[in-house]
């Protein structure tokens, strides 16, 4: 058994001359329609393509082609400017309550450890933000904006968004650094000499920490592939996902062994667009945790119900009760509705 799509999409307007071309034969004529209206300024005209797509796959085309349209520099250009953002996926606990700010106090430290590893290869960086900002401040700005890239002053001057740290509570945050690179139109960009993150992730993982040490706090901040920004902002959400998806399992399993032994699992789709991943054990009504995974309308729900269960199988635990209906957000008490398989 599968999970239902909670999600809910347009009524797939045949004559919208935008998803006319999302059938996935015509993804170049896509891109090269979203980029005129990108330059043009007519953001409304492609929030409304996303408005009428008719299905995950649909939107998920008009997604990936809006990437291209408004990341990739024009193949005109002799020297493309390209802005990027790295996502940080922040694991972070404290011995007390606090702020991280978010702030670089040496965004160049950090340019050049990552210049010194190759991310930038033959690109000379044009500049690194010291502020640190939050998924929405990218997922805000309009095509017309992300295409104009660091002319935009308000991309240069996003605000950072500080995390507040819980005492004894360890949790994932995601941030994101933008810059801007350029480079020769026909030379390898920072998206592509930055993709193996294996070669550079340790070191500029240490060059982070130090920016943003902390008292009484402990950092871990993983970085992800340079990418722009809209991929970059919906890779780092997965990212994060994951990351955060992956603690609640490990610490959660450990209390109910410590307890109870093995929880059971129960994965349900939700009203509010989102799967949730209940632990819960028939010995012990009160003993429940849940973790809700909300779904970006371009997700594939079959990869990320993989993804849920193929954590399940790592933690050793029997396989997942799928419930087979859409269940409401919250249960008659008004409590957040976490089901079990009693339900």
């Amino acid at each position: 058994m599968s999970l239902p799509d909670p999600r809910r999409y347009g009524p797939g307007d045949p004559a919208h001359p935008l998803i006319k071309l999302a059938d996935g034969e015509h993804q170049r004529e896509l891109i090269s329609a979203l980029r005129k209206l990108a330059i043009a300024g007519r953001d409304v005209d492609i929030a409304s393509a996303f408005v009428a797509t008719a299905s995950q796959a649909q939107y998920a085309r008009v997604w990936t082609a809006l990437c291209v349209a408004v990341e990739k520099p024009s193949a005109e250009e002799a020297v493309a400017a390209r802005v990027f953002a790295i996502p940080w996926i922040i694991v972070c606990g404290g011995q007390a309550p606090a702020t991280v700010a978010c702030v670089l106090p040496d965004a160049g430290a950090l340019a050049r450890v990552l210049e010194h590893h190759g991310v930038f290869g033959p690109s000379r960086n044009l500049g690194l933000s010291n502020a640190l900002c939050a998924i929405g401040a990218i997922e805000s700005l309009a095509p017309s904006k992300v295409l104009r890239g660091w002319q935009n002053a308000g991309l240069r001057d996003v605000p950072p968004a500080p995390i507040q740290v819980l005492r004894g509570i360890e949790e994932v945050h995601v941030r994101f650094s933008l810059g801007a690179a350029i480079a020769p139109a026909d030379a390898p960009d920072v998206v592509e000499t930055g993709a193996n993150v294996g070669a550079w992730g340790t070191p500029a993982l240490r060059a982070m920490a130090a920016q943003l040490a902390t008292p009484s706090v402990q950092l871990l901040p993983m970085p992800r592939q340079p990418a722009g920004l809209y991929t970059a902002a919906y890779a780092g959400r997965r990212a994060g996902l994951e990351a955060a998806f992956n603690l609640f399992m490990s610490n959660t399993v450990r209390r109910f062994r410590s307890a109870l032994g093995d929880p059971s699992v129960t994965l349900s789709s939700h009203a509010s667009g989102e799967v949730r991943v209940t632990l819960w054990t028939p010995l012990d009504d009160g003993m429940t945790e849940g973790f809700r995974w909300p779904l970006h309308p371009a997700d594939d729900l079959r990869e990320v119900e993989r993804a849920i269960t193929s954590m399940t199988c790592e933690c050793r635990l029997a396989e997942a009760d799928i419930r087979a209906d859409i269940l409401p957000d919250y249960a008659t008490s008004g409590a957040i509705l976490f089901p079990s398989s009693s339900l």
